[in-house]
């Protein structure tokens, strides 16, 4: 969410264009009634933080052990077992 840069108030997103891959265009508009005003601000990505693995051998259906909390297995603790 944004803020008008004019009087401060939240401002509404009325719409969006990507402009490429990694970046997209918002429309914004000021919920003030006595301010209304329209602006637009450039969201794109800047970097990766982190990048997941692919590792083919672990099959489609795989769900690791830790996703899920231990009450769910029935036990009180989760085994990291290879």
């Amino acid at each position: 969410m944004f803020t008008c840069p004019h009087c401060g108030a939240t401002a509404r997103t009325r719409t969006s264009r990507r402009l490429s891959e990694l970046t997209i265009r918002q429309y914004h508009q000021c919920q003030n009634l006595e301010c209304s005003l329209s602006f637009t601000t450039l969201n794109s990505v800047e970097r990766v933080v982190t990048k997941r693995i692919r590792c083919d051998d672990v099959p489609p259906d795989f769900v690791p052990r830790d996703a899920f909390p231990a009450s769910h297995y029935g036990d009180n603790q989760l085994s990291l077992a290879v």
